[in-house]
């Protein structure tokens, strides 16, 4: 009988740690996508929601682990206290990447990341080599096979 009260009190003290775990006030976060059919020049949007956890929330955006800045195609809008919007004006093939949206709070965190390609043809400038200080450089036209 008496490990039957301890297997009770075992499943008591697991299920109310489950609740109170829950609800600990921590970010969570929607998943986002990027559109599969993206083609150069194309206009882009994804939006990091908040759906859970104790304000205030502070909203970070990453490119393949590295800070994402405003800069000329892309540009980051905190909507409201839930939601921030990165907004790519006009993607090109430096555009493909990992993009990850991290939101914190005093509690802690959450992160969902989404991978972006871009479909069509560009041009890459490769060096080929530097003669006497001059800087030679090839462009090569290629066709991406997304």
């Amino acid at each position: 009988m008496a490990l039957s009260w301890k297997v009770l009190i075992t499943a008591m003290i697991c299920f109310l740690q489950s609740f109170v775990s829950a609800d600990s006030g921590e970010p969570k976060i929607k998943a986002f996508h990027f559109s599969n059919d993206l083609e150069l020049g194309m206009r882009e949007s994804v939006q990091c929601t908040v759906k859970s956890g104790d304000p205030p929330f502070e909203f970070s955006w990453y490119k393949d682990g590295l800070t994402l800045v405003d800069m000329r195609d892309i540009s980051v809008h905190k909507t409201d206290n839930f939601m921030s919007t990165l907004v790519i004006s006009k993607v090109n093939s430096d555009s493909n990447g990992n993009y990850t949206c991290r939101v914190s709070n005093k509690v802690g965190f959450d992160e969902k990341s989404a991978i972006l390609s871009v479909k069509g043809e560009w041009l890459h400038a490769c060096v080929f080599e530097i003669v006497q200080q001059n800087l030679v450089l090839c462009l090569v036209k290629y066709r991406n096979s997304f």
